[in-house]
């Protein structure tokens, strides 16, 4: 497909792109300022939304490794997180103030940061709940982004948000860091090429529980206050319920733990299926479409809970080729299964095992398989090819689609989504992938979509540029 447009900042792309026939390996010497970081004209600058545990301890550092990417805002609804993210930049870039860089500006509203004429790109690191509206926004701005992961909180916002990135010919990154990861990629690699024999069978393993071991210390502390309480004076509670019910503020389902709720997020099923679906869909080559039924069990608490979502699910999706994918509340693994044998990774980022050593030493043509490389223009350790952001920023530059796209992001997702709804309305479903809707089902079809609270809807949007 042709280059999309660029940003508005047509020097700063004039300087950066290149050529059409692929991606770049390095930055020259002569593009680079003082202390290795781009000059200021080619810069791509960053505005990030979301200051919590994950944007500023996770999100802040990648960013920090590019070197032709300059955080110039943050926003957060919490003053406390929103200090902390300010911190974080400007502790970062505070030497090379007054040499082309400004101290880091604050918003506690992303309408502002988004509509910012210093800000190129938008870095979406909100609550599941909170990905769609300001990416939205974005692209109707004309910025590029790069939003974490599960990318929707239901099925309905992800056909808007791809439409949306369509329209506006943006660039969009779903923040999935394990494509850039070597293990994976070869997994991938390995699967398409067919070494395995008529695929039959995937497996993907989960963790189990409404919780998160990744929660920081700050968390952590009000993990089980699952109370209602008064709101904190730092936090503006109802523009962080965003477009969910009027809930009380529980202190256990806000920061950190919100994904447990089904108002702000799936769950497990979400969370971490993110990561391992989008690997099944991935190597099975499936992710443009999906799969067409599945069928499960959970086990949900009541409703009105602090934590609402399963803990424990066990799902079968059926695809149209007559591969057969399991997923379960077990630990995190990946498992192919073909006529030839199985391939595997255990655990979160696990070295290859297999069948048949031999499996893992098969020669593939990158030509026939297919499988996107991200560029090496920054290596980190363990095998990582760069990250999420680094993609972004590459394809911001070439104008080519990133390694994870809005349709992939959203296409992986829905896998989640199904299973939930199929969990909860406690029967198989068929789906049509193509149709994006439940066959002969009207009830399950209503919960493809939810009511949003205003003023926090996908239709003001318009309204706020």
């Amino acid at each position: 497909m042709p280059p999309l447009p660029g940003p508005n900042r047509r020097q700063f792309l004039a300087r950066t792109a290149v050529a059409a026939v692929g991606f770049p390996t390095l930055i020259p010497a002569t593009a680079l300022g003082r202390g290795g970081l781009a000059a200021p004209s080619e810069r791509i600058r960053v505005g990030l939304i979301g200051c919590g545990n994950h944007g500023v301890y996770w999100n802040l550092p990648q960013i920090f490794r590019c070197p032709d990417a300059q955080v110039v805002a943050v926003c957060d609804v919490d003053r406390n997180h929103l200090a902390e993210g300010r911190k974080a930049v400007d502790d970062h870039y505070g030497p090379l103030v007054g040499k082309g860089y400004i101290p880091c500006a604050t918003t506690g509203d992303f309408r502002k940061l988004i509509l910012r004429k210093d800000v190129d790109v938008v870095s979406n690191h909100t609550p599941d709940h909170w990905h769609v509206i300001p990416s939205i926004m974005a692209a109707k701005c004309g910025k590029d982004v790069i939003c974490e992961k599960p990318l929707t909180l239901f099925h309905a916002e992800g056909v808007a948000l791809c439409r949306a990135i369509a329209d506006h010919r943006r660039i969009f990154q779903t923040a999935s860091e394990n494509r850039s990861i070597d293990v994976y990629i070869r997994l991938a690699e390995l699967v398409r090429s067919g070494v395995l024999g008529k695929l039959e069978r995937i497996e993907v393993g989960l963790p189990t529980g409404n919780n998160d071991l990744r929660l920081g210390p700050q968390y952590r502390a009000v993990f089980n206050d699952r109370v209602p309480a008064p709101v904190p004076p730092e936090l503006d509670y109802q523009t962080w319920l965003g477009q969910a019910p009027d809930l009380p503020y529980i202190p256990a389902r806000t920061h950190g733990s919100f994904r447990w709720n089904l108002a702000f997020s799936g769950g497990v099923l979400t969370d971490w299926g993110a990561h391992m679906i989008d690997l099944a869909q991935w190597a099975h080559d499936t992710e443009h479409t999906g799969a067409v039924s599945v069928a499960g069990r959970g086990d949900f608490p009541p409703f009105d809970a602090a934590f609402n979502t399963t803990p424990t699910f066990d799902l079968t999706y059926e695809y149209a080729d007559g591969v057969v994918m399991t997923v379960r509340s077990e630990d995190a693994y990946i498992r192919f299964r073909g006529t030839n044998g199985w391939i595997s990774s255990e655990g979160w980022r696990g070295a290859l095992k297999a069948s048949d050593p031999g499996i893992l030493e098969a020669r593939v043509d990158p030509a026939r398989v297919n499988v996107y490389h991200p560029s090496e223009i920054v290596m980190a350790v363990d095998g990582n090819r760069g990250g999420e952001h680094r993609n972004f920023y590459d394809c911001v530059k070439s104008r080519k689609p990133t390694y994870a796209p809005a349709e992939i992001g959203h296409r992986t997702i829905t896998i989640a989504h199904l299973g939930n709804i199929a969990m909860r309305l406690g029967r198989k479903l068929r789906w049509d992938p193509a149709a994006e809707d439940f066959v002969g089902d009207p009830a399950a079809s209503a919960m493809l979509t939810r009511p949003q609270r205003s003023p926090w809807t996908i239709a003001n949007i318009d309204r706020w540029i």
